[in-house]
């Protein structure tokens, strides 16, 4: 009988907790993230599942987020905007915080129409411009602060006479406009800067020597190619072929060590990035910044990566962390709504790629004033940096 009253006193404080916990307190969270895992960008993929699986193992290890576990749940959208679209709209279904879009730019503005009204949408390329006040956020400074900073920095150089060289895709148009409008600026228009040629290439062209030899009867100083991944070593193997030696600058997009390895044997002279703190950690003044960069580094090598972390692991943790200490700082069970007001309020929180304001650049957080020149250095297997903030000399 002592036994049998025992049993079911124990019973009954089991029952008693039991009912003290919420239901589901202890359930981890889930962050869908549509990502190019294939096709001709899984270069940009597996960099950003990388980042996001690092991140939650460095946020879970810490405590997760008010004691709940971060599970990443990645979807493969085989770098296709139709894809991407198709998953996205499924994971919606299961009604996430925050979704992430690994990009390129045509499907993060495709996956973009699908959340007016919320959740948050993070994608993870600057190559887009989401409106001020909305759910859509984009990591990075954008590409014309990018492009205004390399424009700034060969003025300053005194090269007046550029070239462009874009590719005929999403981003190359994007890059087009975005340039059409930097020329006007009125330091530029004062300097005397003119673009002296501007040529096309389809991203699966096999040669572009006919476009550089364009260039080269031009006169140009310095030539800005503002395309990503393999279609930028065709541009490479030109400019040797051609014997055109005159400074490159490319998209930050192309700032992968493996990558520039790859190329080692036909780089030009002088090929330059608008880049990030990321590449410079010891130039670095600001501790906070500098801090992170360390925390990425340890954070991706415990998770087997055996590279140094690049642009495209960054795009991903940044965005991860942030959106972390905003619900450390809030508590998970939030609206859309309350995140996406309290991401856009927060100030002065630092990350891999810089502080974070996103008061002052809204949907962003960054802006050119964390935009760094830096020069590939093929013999020191490093990046230098070759301006101050915003790429002034």
């Amino acid at each position: 009988m002592h036994m049998l009253r025992s049993l079911m006193l124990l019973a009954l404080v089991t029952l008693l907790i039991g009912a003290s916990v919420p239901a589901g307190a202890a359930d981890p969270i889930e962050f869908p993230a549509v990502l190019s895992l294939t096709g001709g960008a899984a270069f940009l993929g597996r960099a950003e599942q990388n980042a996001l699986n690092a991140a939650a193992a460095t946020i879970n290890k810490a405590g997760g987020i008010h004691g709940r576990q971060v599970v990443i749940s990645v979807y493969d959208d085989q770098t296709n905007a139709q894809v991407a679209v198709q998953l996205m709209t499924a994971a919606l279904q299961k009604k996430p915080l925050i979704v992430f879009d690994g990009g390129p730019a045509a499907t993060c503005r495709a996956t973009a129409a699908l959340v007016p009204t919320g959740p948050v949408l993070y994608c993870f390329t600057p190559a887009i411009e989401p409106t001020p006040g909305g759910f859509v956020f984009s990591s990075d400074s954008s590409s014309n602060a990018a492009l205004a900073a390399s424009v700034r920095y060969l003025r300053e150089r005194g090269f007046k006479r550029i070239a462009i060289l874009n590719g005929t895709d999403a981003s190359g148009q994007e890059g087009d406009r975005i340039l059409a409008d930097v020329i006007k600026d009125p330091d530029n228009v004062k300097a005397g800067v003119t673009y002296v040629d501007t040529e096309h290439y389809g991203l699966t062209d096999l040669s572009v020597i006919a476009q550089l030899t364009n260039i080269r009867a031009s006169g140009a100083q310095a030539v800005i190619n503002f395309t990503t991944g393999t279609a930028i070593a065709t541009v490479l193997h030109g400019m040797q072929d051609l014997g055109l030696d005159i400074p490159l600058v490319t998209s930050p997009g192309n700032m992968s060590y493996p990558q520039l390895e790859s190329y080692k044997s036909f780089l030009p002279k002088e090929l330059l990035f608008a880049g990030s703190p990321l590449f410079v950690p010891d130039q670095l003044t600001d501790q906070g910044v500098k801090k992170a960069v360390v925390t990425l580094a340890a954070a991706l090598k415990a998770g087997g990566q055996t590279t140094r972390p690049d642009l495209l692991n960054a795009v991903a943790w940044d965005p991860m962390m942030l959106v972390a200490g905003v619900l450390n700082r809030l508590g998970p069970d939030v609206t859309p709504d309350q995140l996406r007001t309290e991401l856009a309020n927060t100030r002065n929180a630092p990350g891999v790629l810089g502080r974070y304001d996103y008061r002052a650049t809204p949907q962003r957080g960054l802006s050119v004033d964390w935009i760094i020149m830096e020069r590939w250095d093929g013999d020191k297997d490093a990046f230098v940096a070759v301006s101050k903030p915003g790429g002034t000399l």
